[in-house]
């Protein structure tokens, strides 16, 4: 590495040579102890010939053990090709020359070294200066790393467009997601203003310069508007800026973060049409109910002056200003249910494809499964000692567990397909359109759609435990009903026992119950008003919870318009006044409650079974009997 040259008479170069003195001088020497760096001095021959105590302190080696080898063999095998050319060069010129490299320390590990070096071509010994860098690069390398993770992070978003703005708005970098929402390249946009994205509407407002402006005070900024791709077309954007400052608080530029939301846009705003248009109508009706309410108070005045004898009439027009206010209630109420249910009926559509789909081909997915079990079954039979690499695999995917554990894997995936069927089913049982006329309907399939719904109000919450269903399911024959109209009724049956056990739970520990019977009864009907009683039959249905029961005075307005014991906001007071009217003036039937305080409520459905006189009844019931399994208590 340095030329080999003739023994200078030097005297420090003698020294150093023979090692029998010290190569600097003793008004150095001081110096050459207390400098924080490394200090060497090579000879010609490749070894060290000195070094200060710093070495031994920094890399582990004694002096003895530095001077034992040759000064090459410290150095780690992929830096010395690198090395003697930077020393190489201190052949043929006498300035200080740099360079890094790694070097070997007592406990085998190695440290980054920055050397500065200079050769005395008086002495023919070479003057090396080393500095420990190794936290400096190791600093530097995690720094990349971090910045790698960060880069591979955003370039792997694809659903939002992120870019880095510098701080007067140019676009310095563009992730995959930015090209897919945007359709520009980052070669295409790398430069340009971020302003290019907004519409010239925006643009003319200054818009673009506003957010930066609020992004640069507040640190944030949020926005949504319609924003421009390349090909012109627009989209519905959900923005997010940041400002980006260094530690000392100055502005480096923007982050932004781009959601394409159009969809949702759109949702909204067919959801806005339809609500516009609900309102409008509710509108035009409550304007033509208004009138034919002021007409009729003309008319009530002008009856009352002329005639006094029309004092019955006046009351009657009075009552029926009354049902007026409450039809008028009924429809508004008539029209957001409507549109509800459309709109629950089609979203319960749209996923039942899918999860019938799914389900559909688990069972599939299960045979196959079974197949390819059966198959490396027969393989671990027949071959069992695999190639190595194929053991490993084994290994590394844990065969055995993955073998015991798939087959419930999709066993559970099939049990959970099958309840967003079971859900989905009964919503669209539930929600089915209103008949034009009387059809005839299944009410244990009604209520046991209505419980399907509500079951998530059944479970257990961290205020009360779980309300428990008790079944007491008779055998009741098809009824001719309004099947929507019937679960309507259940619904609200069923959610006023759940609120007043909710309510109660606090004030006592029995269990929370509530208990659904049903069978054909026989029960004795006045509707014409005469005395003379006829007995006919009906389908009853009973509703009972273990509640805290009702008081007289509510008990005697529970199916009167408006009344509620519900706090405001809770309920409107017309659940049971509407039940009541589809029992009773829709189907002929009868809706009545028993109560008592400390011992629940129970309500009774009755609708009448048209299509059956007794004879036929009973045949009915009989030929249901020998279908079915005898009925029995069921709780859940």
């Amino acid at each position: 590495m340095i030329p080999q040259a003739a023994e200078s008479a030097h005297p420090h170069c003698q020294r150093a040579i023979t090692h029998e003195k010290p190569l600097v001088c003793n008004n150095h020497d001081k110096f050459f102890a207390l400098t924080l760096d490394m200090f060497f001095v090579a000879g010609s021959d490749g070894y060290w010939k000195q070094m200060n105590p710093m070495c031994q302190t920094i890399l582990g080696f004694t002096t003895e053990e530095f001077l034992a080898q040759p000064w090459i063999e410290w150095v780690h095998p992929e830096d010395r090709e690198s090395t003697l050319n930077h020393w190489q060069t201190l052949t043929n010129c006498t300035k200080t020359i740099s360079f890094e490299n790694r070097y070997r320390c007592k406990d085998g590990s190695y440290k980054w070294l920055v050397w500065n070096a200079t050769l005395c071509p008086t002495q023919q010994l070479v003057y090396a200066l080393a500095r420990d860098n190794t936290d400096r690069k190791q600093a530097e390398a995690a720094h990349r790393e971090s910045e790698e993770r960060f880069r591979l992070l955003v370039e792997g978003v694809k659903d939002y467009a992120i870019i880095m703005l510098d701080p007067l708005g140019y676009v310095v970098s563009w992730n995959s997601g930015a090209q897919r929402i945007q359709q520009y390249s980052a070669s295409e946009i790398i430069g340009q203003h971020f302003s290019c994205f907004y519409t010239s509407e925006d643009i003319k407002l200054g818009i673009p310069e506003h957010g930066l402006k609020i992004a640069t005070v507040e640190g944030r900024f949020e926005e949504e508007g319609w924003r421009i791709r390349k090909d012109g077309s627009q989209f519905f954007a959900n923005v997010v800026t940041t400002a980006l400052q260094t530690e000392d608080g100055q502005l480096r530029g923007f982050a932004r973060v781009t959601r394409d939301v159009t969809d949702r846009k759109r949702t909204e705003e067919t959801l806005q049409h339809a609500n516009d248009e609900l309102e409008k109508r509710v509108a035009e009706r409550t304007v033509e109910l208004t009138q034919i309410n002021e007409r009729l108070k003309q008319k009530i005045v002008q009856h009352k002056q002329t005639q006094a004898a029309l004092a019955a009439e006046t009351q009657h027009v009075t009552s029926l200003l009354l049902e007026l206010q409450q039809t008028q209630t009924q429809l508004i109420q008539t029209e957001k249910m409507s549109s509800l249910g459309q709109l629950v009926a089609g979203v319960a559509h749209e996923i039942n494809n899918p999860v019938s789909f799914i389900y559909g081909n688990i069972d599939y997915a299960i045979c196959y499964l079974q197949d390819l079990m059966r198959l490396v079954k027969l393989y671990e039979r027949y071959y069992p000692h695999p190639a190595a690499e194929i053991e490993k695999e084994m290994t590394v995917i844990d065969l055995d567990f993955l073998m015991a554990d798939m087959p419930k894997l999709l066993t559970s995936m099939k049990a959970g397909t099958n309840r967003i069927r079971q859900v989905v089913l009964s919503l669209q049982k539930f929600l089915k359109a209103e008949q034009a006329e009387m059809k005839p309907a299944d009410l244990h399939e009604g209520l046991e759609s209505t419980l399907m719904i509500l079951q998530h109000r059944l479970n257990p919450t961290a205020n009360r435990p779980e309300i428990t269903i008790i079944k007491d399911y008779g055998l009741l024959a098809m009824v001719d009903c309004y099947a929507g109209q019937i679960n309507q009724v259940f619904m609200n049956l069923l959610t006023n026992a759940i609120d007043v056990l909710e309510e109660s739970h606090s004030s006592r520990n029995t269990p929370l119950q509530i208990k659904i019977s049903t069978e054909i009864q026989e029960l004795s009907s006045d509707r014409s008003g005469s005395k003379n009683l006829q007995k006919n039959f009906y389908a009853v249905i009973r509703i009972a919870d273990n509640g805290p029961g009702m008081t007289p005075e509510v008990y005697r307005r529970l199916f009167d318009p408006f009344f509620t014991t519900k706090p405001v906001g809770k309920g409107t007071g017309l659940g049971l006044s509407i039940s009541y009217q589809i029992i009773v003036e829709n189907h002929g039937g009868q809706l009545t409650c028993k109560s008592e305080l400390g011992k629940g409520s129970e309500f009774s459905i009755a609708i009448p079974v048209r299509r059956f006189g007794r004879v036929d009844l009973e045949l009915e019931l009989e030929h249901i009997l020998s279908e079915l399994p005898q009925p029995q208590m069921e709780t859940y």
